[in-house]
């Protein structure tokens, strides 16, 4: 897999995913000069679609297991408006309309809260499929 994540001062994001190099390089091709500077092509092996990134003072690239052990770690607090972390499922690859800029608010994701960890901790793995977080048993 290759990620191109974005770093400039305080904000990170990720600005493009694919599952072919040749792919992504000629996605960062399109990137305008004035953001390539703020780009960084990671390449992890052994990760496929589906995959979840939990973004929390950066971003964790995980496998479905890895992904439920994380939110098996995962306590709430007493601030009821804490969000832990955010939660994407990424099922292919991801290229924003404008190329290097952030728009991972159109990926699916979850803000998982107190309330989102209170669901997982009642019903379990089967509140992840009922929210298509997951998708095979």
């Amino acid at each position: 897999m290759f990620i191109i994540v974005a770093n400039k001062g305080m904000r990170s994001w990720i600005s493009g995913i694919f599952d072919n190099e040749t792919t992504a390089e000629r996605y960062i091709d399109t990137i305008p000069d004035e953001l390539k500077e703020f780009q960084q092509r990671i390449e992890l092996d052994n990760l496929n679609y589906p995959f979840y990134i939990v973004e929390r003072d950066g971003f964790q690239f995980l496998t479905q297991d890895e992904v439920i052990a994380v939110l098996e770690q995962t306590e709430a607090t007493e601030d009821e408006d804490e969000v832990h972390f955010n939660l994407y499922t990424i099922e292919s690859d991801y290229r924003p309309r404008m190329p290097g800029t952030d728009y991972m608010g159109i990926l699916r994701h979850e803000h998982v809260t107190n309330e989102f960890m209170q669901w997982y901790k009642v019903e379990g793995i089967d509140f992840l499929y009922r929210r298509g977080i997951l998708y095979s048993k």
